[in-house]
């Protein structure tokens, strides 16, 4: 069994770990590129989104490198990304592309247990010591990730040398995606603080603080997001986002975070009392918790042409002014220009700045 899934931020180096204990041989598709893209805009429906376009081109990659099963985490949330996974099948099987779909759902637990005894001989006892050691696997590798990325976002935008800083983090992550056991794991997650304390510091006593909110996949997906969190850090800014991969992990995986869902909904209901899709409740409810925290600003991204994250942009615009905190929208395709986007955050850097200023008379 050859298997492939969505390339999503770095979810791809606890899944890879998780799938090899379970005895799987697994397809990555080369991170995302400008071709890939493009590929998928080939063969999607002209207005679906960006994630919807990238993700369909990740896997023609990954069928031409071979693989033969595609998995993904589908379901009947609040966004037509769950339904991704069949509308995606049913494109590649008319493009005459063969293999079989593995859907990661709770009502299809029984075809997830069968694939997973059919990679353990049909052995359930071997299926079930291997799923409790691959999901251990998973979640070491992931909250590794989690403590590498946690610690780049909070010492880049101080650091002396930002290029050092994100070398060290690739270089962190490649760690864990290497990393063989729980000892080697553990070892880059303790050690992640002690090696981002050693990068030398530009002296800067004060950082303007951003949250990113907006669609999962474009917060999570740097390259869809042109790496907002490392351009904004070579600006002097440290940007936090609300969902990182391990978080989106955990949730869509394990339905961790439910709690935060309903703080959501109710810090927003002053502005936005019904969900009508996606992240728009969560959107305006993260960008007030934002001002509760004493965050200097939001950005927000969503995919062009995605109704939810569209419609409730004015009323982020009016919560933003009435709590005070500076607001960036950014709708997101394949069209979006890196000058363009480059050109707003700079400008967004330097309101902050001056917001700061103003606020330090």
């Amino acid at each position: 069994m050859r298997v492939a899934f969505p390339y999503m931020g770095t979810a791809p180096i606890a899944l890879q770990g998780l799938l090899q204990v379970l005895g799987a041989d697994v397809v990555l598709p080369p991170k995302p590129t400008r071709e890939t893209v493009e590929l998928g805009a080939r063969l999607a429906p002209e207005m679906m989104c960006i994630p919807f376009k990238l993700t369909l081109g990740n896997m023609v990659r990954s069928l031409e490198a071979g693989a033969d099963v595609l998995a993904y985490v589908t379901g009947s949330w609040s966004c037509r990304f769950g339904y991704y996974g069949r509308l995606q099948a049913q494109i590649l099987r008319d493009e005459g592309y063969r293999f079989r779909l593995l859907e990661l759902r709770h009502d299809r637990i029984p075809d997830i247990v069968r694939e997973i005894c059919a990679l353990n001989g049909g052995r359930l006892s071997s299926a079930v010591v291997n799923s409790l050691r691959a999901f251990r696997v998973g979640w070491l590798k992931s909250t590794a990730v989690d403590e590498v990325e946690s610690r780049f976002r909070q010492v880049m935008p101080d650091a002396k040398e930002p290029g050092k800083c994100r070398e060290l983090q690739d270089r962190m992550l490649e760690e864990v995606r290497a990393a063989r056991n729980t000892e080697e794991m553990v070892r880059v997650r303790t050690s992640a603080g002690c090696r981002f304390a050693a990068l030398g510091r530009n002296g800067r006593t004060r950082v303007p603080r951003v949250k990113l909110v907006g669609e999962s996949f474009c917060v999570v997906e740097p390259f869809i997001n042109f790496d907002v969190i490392s351009r904004m850090g070579e600006m002097g800014v440290q940007v936090e986002p609300f969902l990182t991969s391990h978080r989106w992990l955990g949730f869509h995986g394990f339905r961790i975070g439910k709690g935060e869902v309903q703080q959501m909904r109710v810090l927003s209901e002053p502005y936005w009392r019904y969900c009508v899709g996606g992240e728009d409740q969560n959107s305006v409810g993260q960008l007030l918790l934002a001002a509760q925290q004493g965050y200097d600003g939001v950005i927000h991204v969503h995919p062009f042409g995605c109704m939810p994250g569209t419609v409730v942009q004015p009323t982020m615009t009016k919560a933003a002014r009435d709590v005070g905190i500076a607001y960036l929208p950014l709708s997101l395709d394949e069209h979006s220009s890196e000058t363009g986007i480059l050109t707003r955050l700079e400008a967004f850097a330097s309101l902050l700045e001056k917001r700061h200023r103003r606020h330090a008379v």
